[in-house]
C-alpha cells in the first residue's frame, strides 16, 4: 500500500481515483467495490463490526492482515468504506503516504452526502426488495444501514458536519506533516504530483461522478439484482399464499 486517501466520501474521491491512476497507481481502491464486487461487502460489515461494535477483549483494532484480505492487491485507497478506517489504516501502512482530501465548502459537503446517501441511492422500494436477494441485503444493511448509519451515530442529517470535522482534526493529529498533504479538487495536478514525485501529466485533471453519475451507476449495477429480487419475492409470496390455502383448506375440512 503506497497512498491512502482518507477524505470522506463526496470529497472528490472518485476524481482523486482517476488522477491516481493516471499517475500509475492503476489497482486504486475506491466505494465502487462496494457495489461491484459484494464478497467485499461483507469483509468490511465485518471489519466495521469488530471496531465498531467491541469485544470482550475490549481491543478495537484492525490489522494489516485484516485489512489484506480487501485490500491486499491494492497500492491506493480512496473513499468510503476505507475511510471510516482512517486510524486503522493509517497504523497498518505505516510507510504509506496519506492525502486528506477535503471539500472547504462544510455546506455543500453535507448537501451533497445527503441527496447521495440518503436520497437516491435508497429508494424505499428497494429496501423491502434487498431481502429477497443477498447481494442486495448486503449492500443496504451492510454498508448503508451498518457502516454509514453508524458512523454518523445514527444519524447523518443530525452528526454529518461534526462527525466530518472530528475526522479531518484525527487525521491531521495522526500523521507527521511530511507524510500529510491536505488537498481539494480545486488543487488539481501540482500539488498531488510534488507530493507523490510524480511528473505532472499534460491533460485536464479528471472528473468524478456528480450525484446523478452515482445513481444512474448504481441503477446499472443493481438492476440484475432488482429483478432477481422480484423474482425470489414472487416465488416467496406464492409459497406462502399456497401454505395458507393449504391450511385454510385443511381448517374447513376438520
Amino acid at each position: 500500500m503506497e497512498v491512502l486517501a482518507v477524505g470522506l466520501s463526496r470529497s472528490g474521491t472518485d476524481s482523486l481515483r482517476n488522477a491516481l491512476i493516471q499517475l500509475g497507481y492503476d489497482n486504486t481502491y475506491h466505494g465502487w467495490e462496494i457495489p461491484a464486487q459484494p464478497s467485499d461487502n461483507i469483509i468490511w460489515t465485518r471489519l466495521y463490526k469488530k471496531k465498531y461494535h467491541g469485544r470482550d477483549d475490549g481491543k478495537t483494532d484492525i490489522t494489516t492482515e485484516d485489512f489484506d484480505a480487501v485490500l491486499g492487491d491494492s497500492i491506493a485507497v480512496t473513499d468510503t468504506p476505507a475511510s471510516m478506517f482512517a486510524k486503522d489504516l493509517i497504523a497498518a501502512y505505516p510507510d504509506a503516504k496519506v492525502i486528506l482530501n477535503i471539500r472547504p465548502d462544510l455546506d455543500a459537503w453535507y448537501a451533497s452526502t445527503i441527496s447521495t446517501f440518503c436520497g437516491n441511492m435508497v429508494p424505499r422500494s428497494h429496501l423491502l426488495l434487498s431481502y429477497f436477494d443477498a447481494e442486495l441485503f448486503w449492500f443496504f444493511h451492510g454498508f448503508l444501514t451498518t457502516m454509514f448509519r453508524e458512523f454518523y451515530h445514527g444519524s447523518f442529517e443530525k452528526n454529518g458536519k461534526w462527525v466530518k470535522e472530528e475526522h479531518t482534526a484525527m487525521v491531521r493529529g495522526l500523521t507527521p506533516k511530511e507524510k500529510l498533504l491536505e488537498w481539494k479538487v480545486e488543487d488539481g495536478w501540482e500539488p498531488l504530483c510534488k507530493f507523490l514525485e510524480k511528473d505532472v501529466p499534460q491533460i485536464p485533471f479528471p472528473n468524478g461522478n456528480t450525484t446523478d453519475d452515482l445513481g444512474n451507476r448504481l441503477a446499472t449495477l443493481h438492476g440484475k439484482r432488482l429483478a432477481r429480487a422480484k423474482r425470489n419475492a414472487t416465488v416467496a409470496g406464492g409459497v406462502v399464499l399456497g401454505l395458507a390455502a393449504m391450511a385454510l383448506h385443511y381448517t374447513l375440512l376438520q
